[in-house]
């Protein structure tokens, strides 16, 4: 685990037994479907899965779909809350063998890995989807953000064009990228297919 990590995780494991009384478990279900319609097959990995709302969307939509995340308490929760199957990972080093998914699904986890890490994270996902597999991310657009002193989360965000350049140069073709409102901010949706290897 990157040492800039093992504060984002201790932040989520403080929350954990609130996230979901709090309202912030919420499955963008147009977002999901959207990517779920792309997909050639039923094997999805969801990765930054938090209390495993999207896990839960996806495996009663009867897809085989893994929940992973580095916060045990998050992954206690979704264990007891939704179905699904769920393991704790780091997302920076999966333990998957290669072509395994034929779809990853990314919600609001890319701002918390670091720029300089980010082109290999990409690389490595790749690895682990089928050709022509599919990407689907939420993240955060670029604005002002205001940070409450007790959140220790690493945190970054980024432009249309930053997003689409690294995945661009990763080896993906973005199919469809929009930005829309949620939760007091601006997101970006991205879909993006994998089409070769880097």
């Amino acid at each position: 685990m990157k040492k800039y990590t093992k504060k984002t995780v201790r932040y989520y494991d403080s929350i954990a037994s609130c996230y979901i009384i709090s309202g912030a478990a919420v499955v963008l279900e147009n977002k999901l479907n959207k990517f779920a319609k792309l997909l050639h097959g039923k094997k999805i990995l969801d990765i930054g899965c938090g209390p495993g709302h999207d896990t839960g969307y996806l495996t009663r939509r009867n897809f085989d779909c893994l929940g992973i995340d580095l916060s045990k308490e998050m992954i206690k929760l979704a264990r007891s809350t939704f179905k699904g199957k769920f393991e704790i990972m780091d997302f920076l080093d999966l333990k998957f063998k290669d072509n395994s998914f034929d779809g990853i699904w990314c919600s609001s986890m890319f701002k918390h890995v670091k720029k300089v890490d980010l082109p290999g994270f990409l690389v490595d996902i790749g690895k682990v989807l089928k050709k022509n597999g599919v990407l689907g991310i939420i993240s955060t657009q670029k604005q002002k953000r205001t940070k409450d002193q007790d959140d220790t989360r690493f945190y970054v965000m980024f432009s249309k064009r930053e997003l689409k350049t690294y995945l661009k140069k990763a080896g993906y073709k973005v199919l469809f990228l929009e930005i829309f409102p949620y939760g007091g901010k601006s997101r970006i949706f991205v879909i993006a297919k994998k089409l070769c290897s880097v």
